[in-house]
């Protein structure tokens, strides 16, 4: 059944993506956004109820297995999208989002959804709240670089003079900066306290006796994370990036990381 949801959900993902990119190749006129909103929350909500159905069926919250945790990561770009959507009034980061989203999940549906490792299974709730954090705050490292996606484009379209269909249908420059910046600083702390539940998660395997190897190669890799989104955060606070310097800092930085993660836990899986 989770399947099917997710796949209902990547459907309604791929038709707002469709609907927001129309009006910039001149396919139909700017409008609609109403819709496409109600479409795009209508992806939220069965993409919620798929994971639902996964941790009813498997008994556990979908933090653990590979596939599980790309939905995840899914849902939670899916959902900032939405909030951001909704306060904004603007559906241009649906233009990123969504196929973003698509991109997880058919990744995830192409593993196939499964129990997670006996290792991971036995964690406790220091692995799962590990787990939420980390995914939450790599969501909000993914909506950074949809802003930043966006504020290229736009940058490009100002720099060019070229005042058409595109450059109409993006938020200003400013509203972009914005947005990644607050995606960046909120992003920082999560990613913090998933470190440090992650910690205590492996504290208490090493006073149980158990071995550490793959959980001290994650843990190594989210401070090597937490350094560079460190570093990017304060390099925007001491005002020593400017706005299109801070968007490619932040598109790198998504890519190594999400790659980076994404690159462990496939070794997890495929050696566990």
């Amino acid at each position: 059944m989770f399947s099917e949801l997710h796949l209902v959900a990547l459907v309604c993902y791929g038709l707002t993506g469709a609907l927001v990119a129309a009006p910039l190749w001149g396919l139909t006129r700017a409008g609609g956004s109403g819709f496409s909103f109600g479409l795009f929350a209508a992806a939220v909500a069965v993409h919620f109820l798929a994971l639902l159905s996964y941790t009813v069926s498997f008994g556990e919250l979908p933090f653990r297995a590979l596939a599980a945790q790309l939905s995840s990561l899914g849902f939670f770009v899916g959902f900032l999208s939405l909030a951001i959507q909704w306060l904004t009034r603007e559906r241009a980061i649906a233009l990123i989002s969504a196929p973003l989203v698509i991109l997880l999940l058919a990744g995830a549906l192409t593993l196939g959804f499964g129990a997670a490792p006996a290792a991971r299974s036995e964690g406790g709730p220091w692995f799962v709240l590990h787990g939420g954090a980390s995914l939450l705050g790599l969501a909000l490292m993914a909506v950074a670089f949809a802003a930043s996606a966006l504020y290229l484009l736009q940058h490009r379209e100002l720099k060019a003079r070229r005042f058409g269909a595109i450059f109409q249908s993006l938020p200003p420059l400013e509203q972009l900066d914005r947005l990644n910046h607050l995606a960046l600083l909120l992003g920082f702390p999560t990613l913090t306290l998933g470190i440090v539940l992650g910690a205590a998660y492996l504290g208490l395997r090493r006073a149980e006796g158990e071995g550490m190897l793959v959980g001290a190669g994650h843990l190594g890799w989210g401070l090597a994370s937490w350094f560079m989104l460190g570093v990017l955060v304060l390099a925007r606070a001491a005002r020593r990036l400017g706005g299109r310097q801070a968007a490619v800092g932040s598109i790198v930085l998504f890519g190594v990381i999400g790659l980076g993660y994404f690159l462990l836990m496939l070794w997890d899986t495929l050696s566990g």
